[in-house]
Protein backbone atom coordinates (compact mmCIF):
# COMPACT_ATOMS: atom_id res chain seq x y z
CA UNK A 1 0.00 0.00 0.00
CA UNK A 2 2.40 2.50 1.23
CA UNK A 3 4.76 1.34 -1.97
CA UNK A 4 2.04 1.69 -4.27
CA UNK A 5 0.76 5.25 -2.95
CA UNK A 6 4.89 6.47 -3.07
CA UNK A 7 4.89 5.54 -6.79
CA UNK A 8 1.57 7.11 -7.71
CA UNK A 9 2.82 10.44 -5.94
CA UNK A 10 6.34 10.38 -7.89
CA UNK A 11 4.37 10.16 -10.61
CA UNK A 12 2.07 12.81 -10.03
CA UNK A 13 5.23 15.31 -8.95
CA UNK A 14 7.06 14.97 -12.13
CA UNK A 15 3.76 15.27 -14.32
CA UNK A 16 3.13 18.02 -12.39
CA UNK A 17 6.74 20.07 -12.87
CA UNK A 18 7.01 19.28 -16.50
CA UNK A 19 3.60 20.32 -16.99
CA UNK A 20 4.27 23.72 -15.92
CA UNK A 21 7.36 23.81 -17.84
CA UNK A 22 5.72 22.94 -20.34
CA UNK A 23 2.39 24.90 -20.47
CA UNK A 24 3.51 28.24 -21.41
CA UNK A 25 6.03 26.94 -23.85
CA UNK A 26 3.41 25.33 -25.61
CA UNK A 27 1.27 28.44 -26.32
CA UNK A 28 3.99 30.75 -27.20
CA UNK A 29 5.13 28.42 -29.48
CA UNK A 30 1.73 27.77 -31.08
CA UNK A 31 1.27 31.57 -31.52
CA UNK A 32 5.05 31.34 -33.40
CA UNK A 33 4.40 28.91 -35.20
CA UNK A 34 1.22 30.02 -36.55
CA UNK A 35 2.64 33.21 -37.73
CA UNK A 36 5.83 31.88 -38.92
CA UNK A 37 4.82 28.65 -41.02
CA UNK A 38 1.21 29.07 -41.61
CA UNK A 39 -2.01 27.99 -40.49
CA UNK A 40 -2.09 25.31 -43.39
CA UNK A 41 1.24 23.76 -42.36
CA UNK A 42 0.16 23.79 -38.99
CA UNK A 43 -3.39 22.01 -39.93
CA UNK A 44 -0.83 19.30 -42.14
CA UNK A 45 0.51 18.71 -38.44
CA UNK A 46 -2.47 17.82 -36.81
CA UNK A 47 -4.36 16.16 -39.97
CA UNK A 48 -0.59 13.85 -40.12
CA UNK A 49 -1.23 13.30 -36.35
CA UNK A 50 -4.55 11.87 -37.02
CA UNK A 51 -3.24 9.48 -39.69
CA UNK A 52 -0.96 8.64 -37.21
CA UNK A 53 -3.03 7.51 -34.78
CA UNK A 54 -4.60 6.11 -36.74
CA UNK A 55 -1.88 3.68 -37.92
CA UNK A 56 -1.33 2.63 -34.44
CA UNK A 57 -4.86 1.15 -34.17
CA UNK A 58 -3.03 -1.90 -35.67
CA UNK A 59 -1.30 -2.07 -32.20
CA UNK A 60 -4.91 -3.46 -31.17
CA UNK A 61 -4.31 -2.63 -27.38
CA UNK A 62 -1.95 -5.06 -27.51
CA UNK A 63 0.18 -2.89 -24.74
CA UNK A 64 -3.28 -2.68 -22.03
CA UNK A 65 -3.13 -6.45 -22.51
CA UNK A 66 0.61 -6.71 -21.64
CA UNK A 67 0.33 -4.76 -18.83
CA UNK A 68 -2.89 -6.57 -17.17
CA UNK A 69 -0.65 -9.52 -17.58
CA UNK A 70 2.47 -8.19 -15.68
CA UNK A 71 0.65 -7.07 -12.64
CA UNK A 72 0.88 -10.28 -10.86
CA UNK A 73 4.17 -11.44 -11.74
CA UNK A 74 5.37 -7.66 -10.37
CA UNK A 75 4.12 -8.25 -7.45
CA UNK A 76 5.19 -12.05 -6.84
CA UNK A 77 8.80 -10.85 -8.25
CA UNK A 78 8.58 -13.59 -10.76
CA UNK A 79 11.27 -12.30 -13.16
CA UNK A 80 11.45 -15.06 -14.95
CA UNK A 81 7.77 -15.03 -16.07
CA UNK A 82 8.41 -10.75 -16.76
CA UNK A 83 11.29 -11.36 -19.57
CA UNK A 84 9.12 -13.69 -21.34
CA UNK A 85 6.52 -11.63 -21.30
CA UNK A 86 8.10 -8.48 -22.11
CA UNK A 87 10.10 -10.64 -24.74
CA UNK A 88 6.54 -11.65 -26.12
CA UNK A 89 5.85 -7.90 -26.68
CA UNK A 90 8.81 -6.96 -28.22
CA UNK A 91 7.86 -9.84 -30.97
CA UNK A 92 4.22 -8.64 -30.99
CA UNK A 93 5.67 -4.20 -31.44
CA UNK A 94 7.94 -5.65 -33.87
CA UNK A 95 5.04 -7.14 -36.29
CA UNK A 96 3.27 -3.81 -35.48
CA UNK A 97 5.85 -1.10 -36.54
CA UNK A 98 6.42 -2.61 -39.45
CA UNK A 99 2.44 -2.64 -40.14
CA UNK A 100 2.60 1.00 -39.82
CA UNK A 101 5.23 1.41 -41.96
CA UNK A 102 3.62 -0.34 -44.63
CA UNK A 103 0.05 1.20 -43.98
CA UNK A 104 2.25 4.65 -44.23
CA UNK A 105 3.98 4.18 -47.95
CA UNK A 106 0.55 2.45 -49.19
CA UNK A 107 -1.62 5.81 -47.51
CA UNK A 108 1.01 8.06 -48.97
CA UNK A 109 0.19 7.06 -52.36
CA UNK A 110 -3.07 8.71 -52.26
CA UNK A 111 -2.02 11.90 -51.14
CA UNK A 112 -2.18 13.61 -54.49
CA UNK A 113 -5.57 13.10 -54.31
CA UNK A 114 -6.21 13.99 -50.73
CA UNK A 115 -4.33 17.01 -50.87
CA UNK A 116 -4.80 18.23 -54.04
CA UNK A 117 -6.66 21.50 -53.22
CA UNK A 118 -4.36 22.89 -50.49
CA UNK A 119 -1.53 25.41 -50.42
CA UNK A 120 1.17 23.50 -49.58
CA UNK A 121 3.48 21.71 -51.90
CA UNK A 122 3.33 18.03 -52.01
CA UNK A 123 7.43 18.13 -51.39
CA UNK A 124 7.10 18.94 -47.48
CA UNK A 125 3.49 17.06 -47.12
CA UNK A 126 5.34 13.62 -48.08
CA UNK A 127 8.71 15.10 -46.25
CA UNK A 128 6.01 15.67 -42.85
CA UNK A 129 4.62 12.69 -42.99
CA UNK A 130 7.72 10.05 -43.31
CA UNK A 131 9.42 11.88 -40.51
CA UNK A 132 6.57 12.12 -37.89
CA UNK A 133 5.35 8.70 -38.75
CA UNK A 134 9.59 7.17 -38.60
CA UNK A 135 10.18 8.72 -35.82
CA UNK A 136 6.89 6.78 -34.27
CA UNK A 137 7.96 3.59 -35.69
CA UNK A 138 11.24 3.41 -34.51
CA UNK A 139 9.60 2.94 -30.86
CA UNK A 140 8.02 -0.13 -31.26
CA UNK A 141 11.21 -2.34 -32.48
CA UNK A 142 13.19 -0.30 -29.59
CA UNK A 143 11.60 0.53 -27.15
CA UNK A 144 9.07 -2.26 -26.33
CA UNK A 145 10.78 -2.80 -22.98
CA UNK A 146 9.02 0.47 -21.28
CA UNK A 147 6.03 -1.15 -21.18
CA UNK A 148 7.75 -3.12 -17.87
CA UNK A 149 8.29 0.52 -16.13
CA UNK A 150 4.54 1.60 -16.93
CA UNK A 151 3.19 -1.61 -15.39
CA UNK A 152 5.68 -1.21 -12.19
CA UNK A 153 4.03 2.48 -11.76
CA UNK A 154 7.52 4.08 -12.73
CA UNK A 155 6.07 6.31 -15.53
CA UNK A 156 8.03 9.40 -13.89
CA UNK A 157 11.02 7.54 -15.09
CA UNK A 158 9.55 7.64 -19.03
CA UNK A 159 8.16 11.09 -18.90
CA UNK A 160 11.29 12.99 -17.37
CA UNK A 161 13.23 12.28 -20.63
CA UNK A 162 10.75 12.24 -22.84
CA UNK A 163 8.81 15.82 -21.32
CA UNK A 164 12.87 16.69 -21.66
CA UNK A 165 13.30 16.08 -24.64
CA UNK A 166 9.98 17.78 -26.15
CA UNK A 167 10.64 21.05 -24.45
CA UNK A 168 14.17 21.17 -25.72
CA UNK A 169 13.17 19.93 -28.82
CA UNK A 170 10.37 22.86 -29.08
CA UNK A 171 12.00 25.40 -28.18
CA UNK A 172 14.78 24.54 -30.75
CA UNK A 173 11.88 24.57 -33.20
CA UNK A 174 10.75 28.10 -32.13
CA UNK A 175 13.80 29.80 -32.57
CA UNK A 176 14.39 27.91 -36.28
CA UNK A 177 10.55 29.11 -37.35
CA UNK A 178 11.43 32.29 -35.94
CA UNK A 179 14.53 33.09 -38.04
CA UNK A 180 14.35 30.63 -40.96
CA UNK A 181 10.38 30.33 -41.12
CA UNK A 182 11.85 26.51 -43.08
CA UNK A 183 9.50 24.15 -42.85
CA UNK A 184 11.83 21.24 -43.73
CA UNK A 185 14.15 22.00 -41.24
CA UNK A 186 11.11 22.91 -38.77
CA UNK A 187 10.23 18.71 -39.12
CA UNK A 188 14.19 17.26 -39.38
CA UNK A 189 14.24 18.63 -35.64
CA UNK A 190 10.75 16.98 -34.84
CA UNK A 191 12.40 13.64 -36.60
CA UNK A 192 16.17 13.61 -34.83
CA UNK A 193 14.38 14.39 -31.27
CA UNK A 194 12.52 10.99 -31.91
CA UNK A 195 15.45 8.95 -32.32
CA UNK A 196 17.46 10.72 -29.51
CA UNK A 197 14.81 9.87 -26.73
CA UNK A 198 14.50 6.75 -27.97
CA UNK A 199 17.92 5.63 -27.56
CA UNK A 200 17.78 7.55 -24.14
CA UNK A 201 15.00 5.72 -22.69
CA UNK A 202 16.13 2.47 -24.04
CA UNK A 203 19.32 3.31 -21.65
CA UNK A 204 17.17 4.00 -18.68
CA UNK A 205 15.09 0.79 -19.15
CA UNK A 206 18.60 -1.41 -19.22
CA UNK A 207 19.82 0.72 -16.28
CA UNK A 208 17.04 0.15 -13.95
CA UNK A 209 16.18 -3.77 -15.18
CA UNK A 210 19.47 -5.09 -15.54
CA UNK A 211 18.47 -7.99 -15.37
CA UNK A 212 15.74 -8.22 -17.42
CA UNK A 213 16.71 -10.02 -20.57
CA UNK A 214 14.60 -10.66 -23.80
CA UNK A 215 14.40 -12.54 -26.75
CA UNK A 216 12.49 -11.40 -29.34
CA UNK A 217 13.49 -14.05 -31.89
CA UNK A 218 11.07 -16.42 -29.42
CA UNK A 219 7.83 -14.64 -29.28
CA UNK A 220 5.61 -17.07 -31.30
CA UNK A 221 6.93 -20.34 -29.03
CA UNK A 222 6.04 -17.81 -25.85
CA UNK A 223 2.56 -17.25 -27.01
CA UNK A 224 1.52 -20.74 -26.91
CA UNK A 225 2.16 -20.52 -23.41
CA UNK A 226 -0.03 -17.60 -22.80
CA UNK A 227 -2.85 -17.78 -25.48
CA UNK A 228 -4.96 -15.42 -23.12
CA UNK A 229 -3.28 -12.91 -23.99
CA UNK A 230 -4.47 -12.65 -27.95
CA UNK A 231 -7.54 -13.36 -26.25
CA UNK A 232 -8.05 -10.65 -24.26
CA UNK A 233 -6.17 -8.21 -27.08
CA UNK A 234 -9.24 -9.66 -29.80
CA UNK A 235 -11.32 -8.28 -27.09
CA UNK A 236 -9.55 -5.00 -26.79
CA UNK A 237 -8.57 -4.51 -30.35
CA UNK A 238 -12.78 -3.43 -31.06
CA UNK A 239 -12.51 -0.98 -28.29
CA UNK A 240 -9.99 0.75 -29.19
CA UNK A 241 -11.25 1.17 -32.96
CA UNK A 242 -14.16 2.98 -31.56
CA UNK A 243 -11.99 5.00 -29.07
CA UNK A 244 -10.06 6.03 -32.36
CA UNK A 245 -13.07 7.48 -33.61
CA UNK A 246 -14.12 9.06 -30.70
CA UNK A 247 -10.95 10.58 -29.79
CA UNK A 248 -8.50 10.65 -32.75
CA UNK A 249 -10.41 10.92 -36.05
CA UNK A 250 -11.38 14.99 -35.23
CA UNK A 251 -8.62 16.47 -37.44
CA UNK A 252 -9.14 13.79 -40.27
CA UNK A 253 -12.95 14.47 -40.32
CA UNK A 254 -12.90 17.94 -40.15
CA UNK A 255 -10.34 18.64 -43.72
CA UNK A 256 -12.81 16.11 -44.68
CA UNK A 257 -15.62 17.91 -44.54
CA UNK A 258 -14.18 21.54 -44.21
CA UNK A 259 -10.43 22.84 -44.69
CA UNK A 260 -6.85 22.03 -42.88
CA UNK A 261 -7.67 25.78 -41.76
CA UNK A 262 -10.98 24.75 -39.96
CA UNK A 263 -8.75 21.95 -38.51
CA UNK A 264 -6.05 24.72 -37.17
CA UNK A 265 -8.90 26.72 -35.53
CA UNK A 266 -10.40 23.79 -33.56
CA UNK A 267 -6.64 22.55 -32.72
CA UNK A 268 -6.40 26.22 -30.73
CA UNK A 269 -9.45 25.05 -28.87
CA UNK A 270 -8.71 21.62 -28.30
CA UNK A 271 -4.98 22.64 -27.12
CA UNK A 272 -6.43 24.83 -24.26
CA UNK A 273 -8.99 21.46 -23.39
CA UNK A 274 -5.97 19.29 -23.97
CA UNK A 275 -3.63 21.09 -21.70
CA UNK A 276 -6.05 21.13 -19.02
CA UNK A 277 -6.55 17.55 -19.55
CA UNK A 278 -3.00 16.88 -18.85
CA UNK A 279 -3.23 18.66 -15.65
CA UNK A 280 -5.43 16.34 -14.30
CA UNK A 281 -4.24 13.30 -16.22
CA UNK A 282 -0.84 14.20 -14.48
CA UNK A 283 -2.70 13.64 -11.05
CA UNK A 284 -3.12 10.21 -12.28
CA UNK A 285 -0.20 9.08 -13.73
CA UNK A 286 0.62 5.49 -13.40
CA UNK A 287 -2.43 4.76 -12.03
CA UNK A 288 -3.67 1.98 -14.33
CA UNK A 289 -1.23 0.06 -12.50
CA UNK A 290 -1.87 1.21 -8.89
CA UNK A 291 -4.78 0.39 -9.62
CA UNK A 292 -4.24 -2.80 -10.93
CA UNK A 293 -2.67 -3.84 -8.33
CA UNK A 294 -5.31 -2.33 -6.00
CA UNK A 295 -7.53 -4.87 -7.34
CA UNK A 296 -4.87 -7.81 -7.57
CA UNK A 297 -4.81 -7.55 -3.86
CA UNK A 298 -8.72 -8.22 -3.35
CA UNK A 299 -9.63 -5.88 -0.79
CA UNK A 300 -13.38 -4.88 -1.57
CA UNK A 301 -13.97 -2.55 0.82
CA UNK A 302 -10.48 -0.60 0.03
CA UNK A 303 -11.67 -0.77 -3.57
CA UNK A 304 -14.80 0.58 -3.42
CA UNK A 305 -13.30 3.41 -1.36
CA UNK A 306 -10.93 4.27 -3.31
CA UNK A 307 -13.43 4.40 -6.55
CA UNK A 308 -15.51 6.60 -5.06
CA UNK A 309 -12.33 8.96 -4.02
CA UNK A 310 -11.57 9.00 -7.41
CA UNK A 311 -14.47 9.48 -9.08
CA UNK A 312 -15.25 12.26 -6.65
CA UNK A 313 -11.76 13.71 -7.55
CA UNK A 314 -12.30 13.44 -11.33
CA UNK A 315 -15.44 15.20 -11.27
CA UNK A 316 -14.66 17.51 -8.97
CA UNK A 317 -11.43 18.72 -11.22
CA UNK A 318 -13.38 18.55 -14.70
CA UNK A 319 -16.22 20.65 -12.49
CA UNK A 320 -13.33 23.60 -12.04
CA UNK A 321 -12.44 23.92 -15.47
CA UNK A 322 -15.57 23.52 -17.24
CA UNK A 323 -16.91 26.52 -14.92
CA UNK A 324 -14.01 28.95 -15.91
CA UNK A 325 -14.01 27.43 -19.72
CA UNK A 326 -17.47 28.29 -19.92
CA UNK A 327 -17.04 31.83 -19.42
CA UNK A 328 -13.14 32.19 -20.26
CA UNK A 329 -12.44 30.12 -23.67
CA UNK A 330 -13.20 32.63 -26.08
CA UNK A 331 -11.66 35.70 -24.42
CA UNK A 332 -8.56 33.60 -23.98
CA UNK A 333 -8.40 32.83 -27.61
CA UNK A 334 -8.99 36.34 -28.41
CA UNK A 335 -6.21 37.50 -26.09
CA UNK A 336 -3.96 34.81 -27.11
CA UNK A 337 -4.34 34.76 -30.82
CA UNK A 338 -6.78 37.53 -31.94
CA UNK A 339 -10.43 37.27 -32.76
CA UNK A 340 -10.26 35.65 -36.17
CA UNK A 341 -10.24 32.54 -34.43
CA UNK A 342 -12.47 32.30 -32.52
CA UNK A 343 -15.72 29.80 -32.92
CA UNK A 344 -19.06 30.33 -32.71
CA UNK A 345 -20.42 30.09 -28.84
CA UNK A 346 -22.45 26.95 -29.94
CA UNK A 347 -19.77 24.58 -30.95
CA UNK A 348 -17.77 26.06 -27.64
CA UNK A 349 -20.67 24.90 -26.06
CA UNK A 350 -20.05 20.86 -27.63
CA UNK A 351 -16.10 20.95 -27.31
CA UNK A 352 -16.69 21.53 -23.74
CA UNK A 353 -19.44 18.42 -23.28
CA UNK A 354 -17.26 16.20 -25.06
CA UNK A 355 -14.54 17.67 -22.68
CA UNK A 356 -16.26 16.71 -19.60
CA UNK A 357 -17.48 13.30 -20.82
CA UNK A 358 -13.93 12.45 -21.68
CA UNK A 359 -12.06 13.83 -18.25
CA UNK A 360 -14.63 11.64 -16.29
CA UNK A 361 -14.63 8.75 -17.92
CA UNK A 362 -11.78 7.97 -16.66
CA UNK A 363 -13.14 6.73 -13.17
CA UNK A 364 -15.30 4.16 -14.88
CA UNK A 365 -12.65 2.80 -17.58
CA UNK A 366 -9.38 2.19 -14.95
CA UNK A 367 -11.20 -0.01 -12.91
CA UNK A 368 -12.73 -1.83 -16.08
CA UNK A 369 -9.16 -2.26 -17.16
CA UNK A 370 -7.98 -3.31 -13.88
CA UNK A 371 -10.54 -6.24 -13.64
CA UNK A 372 -9.60 -6.94 -17.56
CA UNK A 373 -13.50 -6.24 -18.46
CA UNK A 374 -12.69 -5.95 -22.18
CA UNK A 375 -15.65 -8.86 -23.34
CA UNK A 376 -18.56 -6.05 -23.97
CA UNK A 377 -17.59 -5.57 -27.67
CA UNK A 378 -21.40 -5.38 -28.98
CA UNK A 379 -21.33 -2.08 -26.89
CA UNK A 380 -17.97 -1.17 -29.19
CA UNK A 381 -19.50 -2.15 -32.15
CA UNK A 382 -22.63 -0.31 -31.51
CA UNK A 383 -21.00 2.96 -30.26
CA UNK A 384 -19.09 2.89 -32.85
CA UNK A 385 -21.36 2.90 -35.79
CA UNK A 386 -24.11 5.50 -33.82
CA UNK A 387 -20.65 7.78 -34.23
CA UNK A 388 -19.90 6.86 -37.26
CA UNK A 389 -23.71 7.31 -38.65
CA UNK A 390 -23.98 10.75 -37.20
CA UNK A 391 -20.83 11.83 -38.27
CA UNK A 392 -20.98 11.08 -42.00
CA UNK A 393 -24.37 12.25 -42.28
CA UNK A 394 -24.84 14.96 -39.78
CA UNK A 395 -21.23 16.14 -40.05
CA UNK A 396 -21.70 16.67 -44.31
CA UNK A 397 -24.98 18.38 -43.58
CA UNK A 398 -23.16 20.78 -40.77
CA UNK A 399 -19.36 19.89 -40.12
CA UNK A 400 -17.62 20.32 -36.90
CA UNK A 401 -21.12 20.66 -35.40
CA UNK A 402 -22.15 17.25 -36.84
CA UNK A 403 -18.70 15.69 -35.90
CA UNK A 404 -18.65 16.68 -32.47
CA UNK A 405 -22.78 15.63 -32.10
CA UNK A 406 -21.40 12.21 -33.28
CA UNK A 407 -19.15 12.08 -30.60
CA UNK A 408 -21.14 13.02 -27.64
CA UNK A 409 -24.73 11.14 -28.55
CA UNK A 410 -22.38 7.63 -28.79
CA UNK A 411 -20.42 7.96 -25.55
CA UNK A 412 -23.44 9.47 -23.81
CA UNK A 413 -25.01 6.28 -24.59
CA UNK A 414 -22.23 3.67 -23.94
CA UNK A 415 -19.93 5.56 -21.79
CA UNK A 416 -22.41 7.60 -19.32
CA UNK A 417 -25.11 4.85 -19.58
CA UNK A 418 -23.87 1.40 -19.94
CA UNK A 419 -20.03 1.37 -18.71
CA UNK A 420 -21.04 1.65 -15.36
CA UNK A 421 -23.55 -0.51 -15.26
CA UNK A 422 -21.40 -2.99 -16.72
CA UNK A 423 -18.37 -2.43 -14.28
CA UNK A 424 -21.15 -2.96 -11.44
CA UNK A 425 -22.24 -6.10 -12.83
CA UNK A 426 -19.20 -7.98 -13.56
CA UNK A 427 -16.53 -6.40 -11.58
CA UNK A 428 -17.89 -4.83 -8.54
CA UNK A 429 -20.82 -7.60 -8.40
CA UNK A 430 -23.74 -4.71 -6.97
CA UNK A 431 -26.22 -2.40 -8.00
CA UNK A 432 -25.40 0.91 -10.28
CA UNK A 433 -28.13 2.87 -8.97
CA UNK A 434 -26.06 3.99 -6.11
CA UNK A 435 -23.48 4.83 -8.43
CA UNK A 436 -26.38 7.05 -10.48
CA UNK A 437 -27.36 8.57 -7.35
CA UNK A 438 -24.44 9.99 -6.68
CA UNK A 439 -23.52 11.74 -10.50
CA UNK A 440 -26.38 13.21 -10.94
CA UNK A 441 -25.57 14.90 -7.41
CA UNK A 442 -22.36 15.91 -9.01
CA UNK A 443 -24.05 16.85 -11.91
CA UNK A 444 -26.73 18.69 -10.72
CA UNK A 445 -24.10 20.55 -8.31
CA UNK A 446 -22.18 21.91 -11.68
CA UNK A 447 -25.14 22.86 -13.46
CA UNK A 448 -26.59 25.25 -10.20
CA UNK A 449 -22.72 26.74 -10.34
CA UNK A 450 -22.68 27.66 -13.94
CA UNK A 451 -26.48 29.28 -13.76
CA UNK A 452 -25.18 30.88 -10.74
CA UNK A 453 -21.82 31.87 -12.91
CA UNK A 454 -24.18 33.22 -15.69
CA UNK A 455 -26.78 35.01 -13.83
CA UNK A 456 -24.05 37.09 -12.07
CA UNK A 457 -22.66 38.19 -15.34
CA UNK A 458 -26.00 39.06 -16.36
CA UNK A 459 -26.53 41.09 -13.77
CA UNK A 460 -23.51 42.87 -13.19
CA UNK A 461 -23.31 43.60 -17.38
CA UNK A 462 -19.83 42.18 -16.91
CA UNK A 463 -18.28 42.46 -20.68
CA UNK A 464 -15.14 40.16 -20.22
CA UNK A 465 -12.14 42.45 -21.61
CA UNK A 466 -9.49 39.99 -23.68
CA UNK A 467 -6.46 41.26 -21.95
CA UNK A 468 -4.66 39.88 -19.33
CA UNK A 469 -6.40 42.38 -16.56
CA UNK A 470 -9.38 41.63 -17.89
CA UNK A 471 -9.53 37.93 -17.55
CA UNK A 472 -7.96 37.62 -14.59
CA UNK A 473 -10.26 40.13 -13.15
CA UNK A 474 -13.32 38.08 -13.85
CA UNK A 475 -11.70 35.10 -12.72
CA UNK A 476 -10.56 36.17 -9.28
CA UNK A 477 -14.08 38.12 -9.09
CA UNK A 478 -16.42 36.43 -9.91
CA UNK A 479 -15.49 32.47 -11.20
CA UNK A 480 -13.13 31.83 -8.63
CA UNK A 481 -15.57 32.29 -5.48
CA UNK A 482 -18.23 29.96 -7.29
CA UNK A 483 -15.09 27.60 -7.86
CA UNK A 484 -14.92 27.35 -4.02
CA UNK A 485 -18.76 27.26 -3.42
CA UNK A 486 -18.72 24.59 -6.12
CA UNK A 487 -16.37 22.85 -4.25
CA UNK A 488 -17.78 23.17 -0.35
CA UNK A 489 -21.04 21.43 -1.99
CA UNK A 490 -18.80 18.79 -3.05
CA UNK A 491 -17.41 18.15 0.14
CA UNK A 492 -20.65 18.28 1.99
CA UNK A 493 -22.80 15.97 -0.56
CA UNK A 494 -20.87 13.66 -2.61
CA UNK A 495 -19.34 10.45 -1.64
CA UNK A 496 -15.63 10.10 -1.51
CA UNK A 497 -15.66 14.15 -0.71
CA UNK A 498 -14.60 13.75 3.19
CA UNK A 499 -12.30 10.43 2.38
CA UNK A 500 -10.61 12.18 0.15
CA UNK A 501 -9.51 15.51 1.98
CA UNK A 502 -8.42 13.29 4.38
CA UNK A 503 -6.06 10.89 2.15
CA UNK A 504 -4.64 14.38 0.97
CA UNK A 505 -4.07 15.44 4.51
CA UNK A 506 -2.45 12.18 4.99
CA UNK A 507 -0.35 12.74 1.96
CA UNK A 508 0.61 16.04 2.79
Amino acid sequence: MADRMHKSLMNAKVGFIFYFLSIFLAFFSRRIFLDCLGADFIGLTGTIGSILSFLNLSEVGIGTCIGYFLYKPIEQGDRSKICEIVSLFGWLYRIVGSIILGGGIIISLFFPLIFAHENLPFGIIFFAFFSIIGSNVIGYFINYRQILLESDQKMYKISVWTKSGNIIKTIIQIVLAYNLKNLYIWVSVEFIFGLIVCWILNYVISREYPWLKTDKSKGKEILRKYPEILDKAKQIVIHRFKNFFLSKSDEILIFSFESLQMVTYYGNYIMIVGKLTELVNNLFVGMNASIGNLVAEGNKQNIRKVFWEFVTFRYWTTGIFIIGLCFLINPIISWWLGEQYILQNHIVFLILLNMYIMLTRPSIDLFINAYGLYDDVWAAYAEALINITITLIVGYLYGLVGILLGKIISMSIFVVLWKPYYLYHRGFNSSVNIYWKNIITHITILAGCIFLNYFIKAQTNWEISPTTVGLLQFAFCITLPIIILYSLFIYLLCPGGKDLVTRIKSIR
